[in-house]
């Protein structure tokens, strides 16, 4: 495979983002469709698939102490600029907040759940004064399909004629080539072409050093930390892993208007995806130049496994994507060779592959925790031979099979899954109201 396709895959991947990325996706759609119509707010219908709702109702909004798809349409109205991406929160103040609550008591926001769209779709359409405005955002982010102003096409994506409006081809990483391959070419990558991948570290360090002063949150990795420096937990290698990833989620999953560099399109898969390697590598004193390969073999195998699992999936991706990049990269900064890094990939597999999703909220800190942690010990494991062989259960001989079986079972055989989930989380706010 071409190093350039890797090196675009790396730059389109992995890029800042500013709160969690589905309440972002929302608000782009919103920002984009009032950006047609800009005037006197009257109204919103939101259209989201289970995904975009499961991951969006419960999550802080950046630079505010408020949480849900409500706020996040209000706050898109008041201050979002759909052209920055998933930082499109990065103006907000207290003044736009203020904004924000007013259009949550004066206009309907309706918010509806569909399963008849593609597996990520959102579907904003605003109505002020000066008419409607329709946006579709479609399989990523910031993927901006559709906009349509006043009932006339605005934007459309170009589609080949006559084919239904399905999810794009996967991007074929590790369909044309093994792991062991993918070792050897970010190995043989020109360190300056992907020397970029460094901003990450101190982006989403500092969202962890925030989570432990100022224990936002759960404030779970604040809480580790206060064991480790009673003598209950050890302060070792993989403790450390497990406090910095649980501080930086608890920080971003509480809304504090901080980016951190993501992965795959998720703030946290970014979380699991850099801080593991760059805490390893800083207790082992290793150099720069290992670390930037290290991050981009975590990023890659990261990206590597969304293409089967999908962009949103029933099963957590920290755990499975992402978790499984860290668990590479540690390895491969452990000296491990190709046999010992695909067990370790097996031992991710067959442990964490369960984790369900029920959608970006304050108790994720504990997921990147258990992900990001194992992704260390697993390594660790690995150097000393010590991992899950093939012929039991979902691990195959080859760990791109192995991979290949986790994505099939995040999708086929975990189908119905998020229904439930909504289903539980729907009557359990109903309730609660």
């Amino acid at each position: 495979m071409h190093r350039e396709y890797l090196i675009a895959l790396l730059k389109q991947h992995v890029k800042p983002a500013l709160g969690c990325t589905e309440p972002a996706a929302i608000a782009i759609a919103v920002a984009r469709a009032f950006q047609e119509i800009p005037g006197k707010p009257l109204g919103v219908r939101l259209t989201t698939s289970g995904n975009i709702f499961k991951n969006a109702n419960g999550v802080g909004i950046p630079g505010t102490s408020e949480y849900g798809i409500p706020f996040a349409v209000a706050l898109a109205l008041a201050c979002g600029d759909a052209s920055k991406g998933l930082e499109v929160f990065a103006d907000v103040n207290d003044a736009a907040v203020a904004q924000a609550m007013e259009l949550l008591k004066n206009i309907p926001i309706n918010v509806e759940v569909t399963d008849k769209q593609a597996s990520f779709f959102i579907e904003a359409v605003v109505t002020t004064d000066a008419g409607t405005a329709r946006c579709i955002i479609r399989h990523r982010h910031t993927n901006i399909e559709f906009v349509e102003k006043d009932g006339a096409t605005v934007l459309e994506a170009d589609r080949t004629p006559g084919q239904p409006k399905t999810e794009p081809a996967h991007d074929p990483i590790l369909k044309d080539m093994t792991v062991k391959q993918l070792r050897a070419a970010v190995e043989a990558l020109p360190l300056e072409d992907i020397a970029f991948l460094i901003a990450g570290v101190p982006m989403n360090f500092r969202m962890a050093k925030v989570g432990l002063a100022e224990k936002p949150g759960l404030g779970l990795g604040a809480a580790m930390q206060t064991l480790m420096d009673r003598g209950v937990l050890e302060a070792n290698m993989v403790n450390k892993v497990r406090m910095h990833a649980a501080a930086a989620a608890d920080a971003r999953m509480a809304g504090l208007k901080m980016p951190v560099m993501s992965s795959a399109g998720s703030g946290n898969h970014g979380i699991t995806a850099i801080l593991p390697p760059y805490v390893v590598c800083r207790e082992l004193e290793l150099d720069e130049e290992k670390l930037i390969r290290a991050l981009a073999l975590s990023h890659l195998v990261t990206i590597a496994i969304k293409e089967f699992s999908g962009p949103l999936s029933p099963v957590c991706g920290c755990a499975i994507a992402a978790g499984i990049g860290a668990a590479v990269s540690v390895a491969w900064l452990l000296d491990c060779n190709d046999e010992q890094i695909a067990g370790v990939i097996n031992s991710m597999s067959g442990t964490l592959a369960g984790m369900l999703c029920d959608g970006a909220k304050g108790g994720c800190a504990f997921k990147l925790s258990t992900a990001a942690g194992e992704a260390t010990l697993c390594a660790l494991l690995a150097r000393e031979n010590v991992f899950i062989t093939h012929g039991q259960g979902i691990v195959a001989v080859a760990p791109e099979t192995t991979i290949q079986n986790v994505g099939l079972i995040s999708t086929q055989g975990m189908q119905g899954v998020d229904t439930t989930v909504i289903n539980v989380m729907l009557a359990d706010r109903n309730a609660s109201s």
